[in-house]
């Protein structure tokens, strides 16, 4: 765990970082946006997920999804791949909506789901293999701080990120 120096990204990394995925500052979705533009200025939140991660119990995904619904924040829940057809179905069925593809990264399923923090400037946080019904960034907000607050707390238990 620690700054991500080695790439010159400012995020703070958590978790695995063994063989981790492309960086995602230089990730885009199918419709030609990248990750920085998702954000206004304010911090979001962005789950990359294998579309079989959806419907696994142990996701963080539902903890995520009522994190938005009670604080009114944006949550961008983004496919790593086209859906089969039997996903699909059973996404619909669940009500679990998506925001986009990613466009050109390849993340093996075992690495997702995948949390990013982004601002305007790109990754300020990245956790993968989120497997738990938490993650540290979650409970980071459990106190209801907010995402700015929450950042500013891995950063410190973490160490600063690079400017």
């Amino acid at each position: 765990m620690g700054a991500d120096r080695a790439n010159g990204c400012r995020d703070v990394t958590l978790g695995c970082t063994e063989g981790r995925s492309a960086d995602p500052g230089e990730w885009t979705l199918s419709d030609g946006r990248g990750i920085a533009e998702l954000t206004l200025g304010d911090p979001v939140v962005v789950l990359a997920v294998d579309p079989s991660q959806c419907l696994r119990c142990s996701s963080v995904l539902a903890e995520w999804l009522e994190w938005e619904r009670s604080t009114g924040s944006n949550v961008w829940l983004l496919l790593t791949r086209e859906p089969t057809e039997g996903e699909r179905r059973i996404l619909l069925a669940t009500g679990i909506r998506t925001d986009g593809q990613l466009a050109g990264v390849r993340i093996e399923a075992q690495r997702t789901p995948v949390e990013l923090v982004v601002d305007t400037g790109g990754v300020i946080v990245r956790t993968e293999q989120v497997y738990g019904p938490s993650s540290p960034l979650l409970d980071a907000l459990d106190d209801g701080k907010s995402l700015q607050e929450a950042v500013a707390e891995l950063t410190a238990a973490y160490g600063e990120p690079p400017s």
